[in-house]
């Protein structure tokens, strides 16, 4: 009986102790959430401090993989397409090793083969799966499963242990939108050994294009661009090839381009006042571009003796283009611009127009007075050549502080007192009386080598017919225009300026180039057998670089020696 109290306090007690336990952990909750609540407040704040500050600006480091990711992440996009190395087709298997098994050896395995094999098939057992698995392929690679289709930046590395060694970036099927331009603005120029952009159907548009020729502007070793399968509206292709780009070779196949963008890329190459001089190769196949445009791209080759390979096929070229070029390959008359813009070459090189035919001078000299004796005239172009030779020794110590244009003035320089040394030797002689100033330390040797790189208006004129005629373009050497529309009458002008360039070659002109070596033709308006083709394709097989002639049998040589005898 005296137990039963004690039991009942010790439960009270028990009640009590939970009852406290509860209400101390109902204060601990509150004070958590109090912590808690501070804590966020404190937070959102230091949020909102943070966000208000612009985040500090990322300097590329060379290494594309790590800058690009880096610019994506901080652009917030959600997919990254990845940089992977450009895959390339696998080498051939090495030769099986002829002391590995002898020809005997051989049939005497293949004989203990086959009885093998009939004795399998005499005692039917089970299949033993083999141990040994089949080796990988080596005609092809294999990717997983819809790998291949999504989007990568393939590149190429020159150290595959480099990462900053990459010479070649290649997009293939996905749109390169502005965020990502905006990321390659900050890659490529960091690139330092970038060399090949190669963009197939990425959706450029004339906002992107243009700041992608901005871009190509500032890779210091971007030489090869390639734009195939990108139509834009505005077709701005031409920002690629300005007078001070440094692009090699340019492809802009399946582009639409109409002869809007023809005329825009012609007046890129060349004009009366500007030229492109780093440009050797452009492809424009399959594109939309008619005669009129075709007439502007060969426009563009008047002036231009950099470009060595053009290709135009698949186009709708017909007859007017066809007979523009085979003028702008043999010879053209100057139009008044370019008239006004030689003259104004020559008076600033202070030197008479020593390469000229006497015809023609006489015949370019009717608007002056004719009661001035030569004597006169020779005095003015002494003193004219006085005064150019001065400012050009200015203009050379300019370039010599500004550190630009070096080159180019000192060629034109070397180029006027070499011509002015070969018309008139005493002349020459007072001019470079000094040594180490004008062309006084310049060999005869290396004549030919600077009469390469003159002015094509200051090429050699003859007056006909009131025009003034001056050699076409001996500078491009591979030309392109097959599968177009091209007939007869476009056939005969081409033969007749290839023609007129083989004659210019055999007498030995070839200060403005060697002159078409390859011409394509085919697939157009005119019968495979005419005779203006075959004489072209015999007069071109023997200027061709890979052409190799024939092996003659053992009759022909036994009778050519014969001959011979």
């Amino acid at each position: 009986m005296t137990d039963r109290p004690e039991s009942r306090l010790s439960g009270k007690e028990l009640f009590k102790s939970a009852t406290k336990k509860v209400k101390m952990g109902k204060k601990l909750e509150r004070v958590m959430k109090g912590d808690r609540s501070a804590t966020s407040a404190t937070s959102h704040d230091t949020s909102d401090v943070d966000g208000n500050k612009s985040p500090e600006p990322y300097s590329c480091t060379g290494d594309f993989e790590a800058d690009y990711t880096e610019l994506c992440n901080r652009a917030g996009l959600m997919e990254i397409p990845k940089v992977v190395p450009r895959p390339h087709r696998p080498g051939p298997p090495p030769p099986p090793d002829p002391k590995s098994a002898t020809p005997m050896s051989q049939r005497e395995s293949c004989k203990s083969a086959r009885s093998t094999r009939m004795e399998k098939v005499e005692e039917p057992t089970s299949p033993v799966p083999s141990e040994q698995e089949e080796p990988p392929p080596t005609t092809y690679t294999t990717s997983d499963k819809f790998d291949y289709f999504k989007p990568k930046v393939q590149v190429e590395l020159e150290k595959p242990e480099d990462k900053k060694s990459m010479t070649e970036v290649y997009i293939r099927g996905w749109k390169v939108d502005q965020k990502y331009i905006d990321i390659f603005k900050q890659c490529f120029p960091a690139a330092d050994k970038l060399h090949t952009i190669d963009f197939w159907n990425v959706g450029l548009t004339d906002n992107t294009l243009a700041q992608f020729a901005a871009v190509a502007s500032q890779c210091l070793n971007l030489r090869t661009v390639k734009l195939d399968g990108n139509p834009v509206p505005g077709e701005g292709f031409h920002q690629l090839i300005g007078e001070d780009s440094m692009i090699v070779s340019m492809s802009l196949r399946s582009c639409k381009i109409t002869d809007k963008g023809a005329e825009l890329i012609g007046k890129a190459l060349s004009t009366a006042k500007t030229r492109n001089q780093s440009l050797c190769a452009l492809n424009l196949n399959s594109n939309m571009i008619t005669d009129a445009g075709a007439c502007y791209i060969a426009n563009g080759l008047r002036m231009n003796r950099t470009l060595l390979v053009l290709s135009i096929a698949n186009n709708a070229i017909g007859d007017e283009a066809a007979k523009k070029f085979g003028e702008v390959l043999s010879r053209f008359a100057l139009t008044h611009e370019e008239v006004v813009e030689r003259r104004k070459v020559l008076s600033e090189k202070g030197a008479p127009d020593v390469r000229r035919s006497p015809i023609s001078r006489r015949a370019e000299s009717r608007d002056r007075p004719g009661s001035q004796s030569s004597r006169s005239q020779l005095d003015k172009s002494m003193a004219k050549s006085g005064r150019a030779s001065s400012k050009a020794k200015k203009d050379k110590k300019e370039d010599d502080k500004k550190g630009k244009g070096k080159d180019d003035k000192w060629k034109k320089v070397v180029s006027l007192a070499e011509t002015l040394g070969k018309a008139s030797k005493g002349k020459g002689r007072q001019s470079g009386g000094k040594k180490g100033q004008g062309a006084g330390s310049i060999t005869e040797a290396e004549t030919p080598d600077i009469l390469e790189i003159i002015n094509p208006l200051l090429e050699e004129a003859e007056r006909v017919d009131g025009e003034l005629l001056i050699p076409g373009n001996r500078a491009l050497i591979n030309l392109n225009i097959s599968r177009n529309r091209i007939g007869e009458a476009g056939l005969k002008s081409l033969l007749k300026g290839i023609q007129y360039q083989i004659t210019l070659t055999t007498l030995g002109s070839r200060s403005g180039g060697t002159g078409l070596m390859r011409l394509s033709v085919q697939k157009n308006s005119f019968l495979p057998n005419h005779e203006s083709y075959l004489k072209m394709q015999e007069l071109m097989m023997t200027r061709d670089p890979l052409y190799k002639p024939p092996s003659k049998t053992p009759d022909e040589e036994s009778t050519s020696q014969a001959t011979g005898s």
